[in-house]
This record gives C-alpha cells, sequence and structure tokens, in this order.
C-alpha cells in the first residue's frame, strides 16, 4: 500500500471512530459552590463545555457573553425573570446567546436548576472567581463572626432599597456584591480593636478608617474581571456621608456613588439593629427615628425614602427585619 493510500486509511478511521460514556446521577467532572450557587462540569470536548448550575431562589444573576461566544441555558426546574422587561421563564423555556456585546440580568423567582452550553470554555475562570470570593470572606470569618454575618444580612435589604429607587441591572449587580464584601478591609484590622467594647482610641479609630480603602485594594487585586472595578469603588465609598463629613476622602451629594448611598444606610441600620461589642441593639422604632433624623445630613434624603419602604415591607408582613435581611 502507498503512503498516500496508508494516511487516507488513517484518516477515515479517524473519522468513523466514536465514543460512549454512560454516565450515572451525580456524575461530573469538577465542580464549584459557594452558598447561592453551585455548578458542574458535566462534559467537555475541545472548546464545548456542558455544565449544570442550581442557584437559590431570590438571587440575581447575570449572562455576560463575549463576541464570537455561543451560550445556550436550558431551564430544567424553578422558575427565573428576565429583568429587561419581566419575562418570566418556566422549566422547558431556554436561553441563546451569540456575540452578546453586554451584561443581561435575571432573577431567580425560585431555587432553580439549568443546563448551560457554550462554545467557549469558561468552568475554570468561574470556579476561580468563586473560590478568590470564599477566600477573601474567610479572611473576615477568621477574624471577626460579626462582621461576617451582618455582611451577609446587608445584600438583601441593599437590593430591595436598590429595586425602590429604579437602579439599573448593572448598578444593581454591583450593589450585591458590594454589600457582601463592603467590609473584607477590616482583615487588616487587629481583633482586638475590632471586638473592643470600650471607645477606640484616636490612633485606633484612625486604623479602622483604613478599611475602605484596604477593601478596594483587596478587591482590584484578587478580581480580574472589570466588573470588580465599580464594586472596589463602592466599598471605598460606603463610608463616605451626603454632607461631606464621612471618609476616606470626604465625598459628598452626588459624589458618592448611588450604591454606596444605599449601603451606608443599610450598614447603618443593621449596625444599630444588632448588638456590638461597643453597643447594645436598639429596639426598631429608636434605629428607624435616628435613620430619619439623619436625612439630608449622613445620609442622601432620595435613599432614606427608598429604605424606609424596603423596611416596611417586612414589618407589613409582621417579620422583624433585623433577622432575614
Amino acid at each position: 500500500m502507498s503512503e498516500e493510500k496508508r494516511n487516507k486509511s488513517s484518516v477515515n478511521s479517524a473519522k468513523h471512530s466514536f465514543s460512549l460514556q454512560i454516565h450515572n446521577k451525580g456524575d461530573y467532572l469538577d465542580s464549584v459552590s459557594k452558598k447561592s450557587t453551585w455548578l458542574e462540569l458535566l462534559a467537555q470536548q475541545e472548546d464545548l463545555e456542558i455544565i449544570k448550575q442550581n442557584i437559590v431562589a431570590d438571587k440575581v444573576f447575570k449572562i455576560e457573553g463575549h463576541e464570537g461566544v455561543f451560550e445556550f441555558f436550558y431551564l430544567l426546574t424553578g422558575k427565573i425573570k428576565y429583568m429587561g422587561n419581566d419575562k418570566i421563564l418556566e422549566p422547558g423555556d431556554y436561553i441563546t446567546t451569540k456575540n452578546l456585546d453586554q451584561q443581561v440580568y435575571f432573577k431567580t423567582l425560585s431555587e432553580v436548576n439549568l443546563i448551560y452550553v457554550t462554545n467557549t470554555p469558561i468552568f475554570t475562570n468561574k470556579q476561580e472567581e468563586i473560590q478568590t470570593l470564599l477566600d477573601l470572606n474567610r479572611e473576615i470569618e477568621a477574624r471577626d463572626q460579626q462582621t461576617r454575618d451582618h455582611c451577609r444580612r446587608l445584600q438583601d435589604l441593599s437590593r430591595r432599597t436598590g429595586e425602590e429607587l429604579a437602579l439599573s441591572q448593572e448598578k444593581l449587580f454591583s450593589l450585591i456584591f458590594a454589600s457582601f464584601l463592603h467590609d473584607i478591609g477590616k482583615a487588616s484590622v487587629p481583633v482586638e480593636i475590632l471586638q473592643k467594647p470600650d471607645k477606640l482610641s484616636p490612633e485606633e479609630w484612625n486604623i479602622v478608617q483604613q478599611h475602605p480603602e484596604v477593601g478596594k485594594d483587596m478587591i482590584l487585586e484578587h478580581m480580574d474581571s472589570s466588573f470588580f472595578e465599580r464594586v472596589a469603588q463602592i466599598i471605598l465609598q460606603h463610608h463616605e456621608s451626603y454632607d461631606g463629613s464621612g471618609y476616606p476622602k470626604g465625598l459628598s451629594g452626588d459624589e458618592i456613588l448611588i450604591e454606596a448611598q444605599i449601603l451606608s444606610v443599610v450598614d447603618s441600620y443593621d449596625a444599630m439593629s444588632h448588638n456590638r461589642p461597643y453597643q447594645k441593639a436598639k429596639n426598631r422604632e429608636k434605629v428607624l427615628k435616628e435613620i430619619k433624623n439623619c436625612s439630608g445630613q449622613q445620609f442622601a434624603p432620595e435613599v432614606v425614602d427608598a429604605f424606609l419602604k424596603a423596611e416596611e415591607k417586612y414589618a407589613v408582613e409582621g417579620i422583624d427585619p433585623r433577622e432575614i435581611i
């Protein structure tokens, strides 16, 4: 047989080769998870990835897309809402994107499971991003349990306040991330200062006031996505005050990002509503009175109005908002 014929024979064999693999429920190549979501890499072939994802109820998530990227999302269970026009998707509905040049946002109305197919490998990047977020959070957990719980509570009420203000999808998503990570800079503050039951000395207070800048730097150092640049700025500004009396830059009014203005109000509300080493929790009426009194000074008036509407919805349902934020 000639060399040419042997080569053709090899090619034909390759074309007709096949593989069959049968997988049981629960089989996957790799996985990554955090409290709000988990992903399992089911199959991978060259540039193709098939991923199963679970997302808990009442969470906003985004589809980012890029030039040359095709994505397919098939909803197995649960319901989601497209935040662009409030369209509801149910099991059996699906989403496709190609060359998507903007971020689009969805909200889970219940716990959901979906199949995600993409022609560009993304699982490793998602895995690294989630792992970095978890590592950053563990730095806080290792130092201060109260700070960790405080950050988790802030996410929901911050989002609801943003919805009252009709924030754009992009700003709302940035606010959600910043609410969870806003105190990450406290990893640089000594534990004895964080948990000190007495009034801080001027030197100790100076150390605490550095945490917004430290937090911004930590986010920019560890997170590659351009999305986190705005998150970092929100973290930097969340202790600024509407009248310019805050820190670290002394910004005022519209110089402060709207997400940071929201976080400032919700942060103060939660701090006053829960026991701290240096103060006992106040009851709801006293906390709300203090928030209202600070409108136009520490807090932006329109943000206070939106916050009060969001907070009131908990009270109407007969639930203590401090317990479910």
